[in-house]
């Protein structure tokens, strides 16, 4: 019985191995049709490693530029956006982020961030939902060790030190649990949206009898904050707050 499962083990490890290989030359295939010009088909290739349950922030970010080489902003926006969600520190990604939304008709000025939020997100940003999950096992094992060295010190001035060592860790111990499920949580939600409709006209209510209140454009980043069966309710960077129809937009 043991002798089966171990084999089993071994093939679905050598599967995954030769699933790994595909994606990669796939991936390779597509970039030489990209630097060939040859848009087309090299979405065709990129769209068809994600259809087989991979997705990468540098896959995600070629099919963005694959976009933005076809003149699709909006769609490179949102290949953009959802790279940027699985890597928010890489330097690329933001700057074509921005070169895109340069080029489309809405430019919202942001509210100010609180500097204590905004100082809170870019710890958090440091590492992904896996490398917070990994940095608080090993914080977790220097809590023990610390723990350990507290009980077994000899002089009073040991465990002191100890003591008041062992209370910072589990502070970061904590704080890296809470990034972890932030960061998790921020992932598999798709609470942010981007424009499709040419032009739409936001309502106060969801209801296209709904008084007007803004004009948006495609291409424009939107958050999700209610949604009935047709209509969600979204929020724009400047604060405004509006109704319009759910098939107006395409959520990551």
């Amino acid at each position: 019985m043991k002798k089966i499962y171990l084999v089993m083990v071994v093939m679905m490890a050598a599967l995954g191995l030769k699933a790994q290989v595909i994606q990669e030359q796939e991936f390779a295939k597509a970039n030489f049709y990209y630097n060939e010009s040859q848009y087309d088909t090299a979405l065709m290739i990129y769209e068809g490693i994600i259809e087989e349950g991979y997705v990468s922030a540098p896959l995600l970010y070629n099919i963005g530029n694959t976009y933005f080489k076809m003149r699709n902003y909006p769609m490179a926006i949102l290949n953009y956006e959802k790279a940027l969600k699985l890597d928010p520190n890489n330097d690329e990604i933001k700057q074509n982020l921005a070169i895109a939304n340069a080029l489309i008709t809405d430019k919202i000025e942001p509210v100010p961030v609180f500097f204590m939020t905004r100082w809170w997100r870019s710890i958090g940003n440091l590492l992904s939902a896996n490398g917070w999950a990994k940095a608080s096992l090993k914080i977790f094992g220097i809590l023990l060790a610390l723990l350990f060295f507290y009980f077994t010190a000899r002089t009073k001035g040991t465990r002191k030190i100890t003591f008041f060592t062992g209370i910072l860790v589990l502070v970061i111990f904590i704080c890296s649990i809470i990034f972890a499920s932030q960061k998790h949580k921020y992932i598999n939600e798709h609470n942010e949206a981007i424009v499709m409709t040419p032009t739409i006209t936001v309502k106060s209510s969801p209801s296209s009898s709904g008084v007007d209140l803004f004009v948006l454009h495609e291409g424009t980043k939107v958050e999700i904050i209610d949604n009935t069966d047709k209509w969600d309710k979204i929020k724009i960077a400047d604060g405004s707050v509006g109704w319009m129809p759910s098939s107006s937009t395409i959520k990551y």
